[in-house]
């Protein structure tokens, strides 16, 4: 969900972007917005820089990709890892490199919720469903395949 929103938000900034994910994803993918795609399973950094010769400026890791995602940005470049761990590469080529974790924020928030409203970020539930089958709404996310959140009602 993070790297869909991710492809959404700076679609509607006006950056060109270049998006991985599964092949069956790549309708939904170039739907949020991105102009290029990758399928998950490619090397990367060759077909990125197929696309965009000498690579891309920046890149946002939601994948836990790391490397692979670091070898598509060009010299001097940025690279940001959403969700840290293991796959956070050491800066190479002159490339910036920053770990960014999820944390609450209000302010950001409403930005969030004014884009939504405005109809320029789409919010992504797969179901919604009673607190009362919390368990449930668990084993569906262990089963994973899931194109939006679960939302857990009161």
């Amino acid at each position: 969900a993070v790297g869909g929103y991710a492809v959404e938000l700076a679609a509607n900034r006006g950056l060109r972007v270049v998006a991985s994910a599964a092949a069956a994803d790549e309708a939904l993918v170039r739907g949020f917005g991105a102009e290029h795609f990758v399928p998950r399973g490619a090397h990367l950094g060759d077909a990125v820089r197929a696309l965009v010769p000498g690579g891309v400026d920046g890149a946002i890791d939601a994948a836990v990709t790391g490397l692979a995602a670091v070898e598509a940005v060009r010299n001097g470049g940025a690279f940001v890892a959403v969700l840290g761990g293991p796959a956070v590469p050491p800066p190479v080529r002159g490339i910036r490199v920053a770990n960014v974790w999820i944390r609450a924020d209000a302010a950001q928030l409403d930005l969030l919720a004014a884009l939504v409203d405005a109809g320029r970020l789409t919010p992504r539930v797969a179901r919604t469903l009673p607190l009362s089958q919390a368990a449930e709404a668990h084993r569906l996310l262990e089963q994973g395949g899931l194109r939006g959140r679960l939302v857990l009602t009161p």
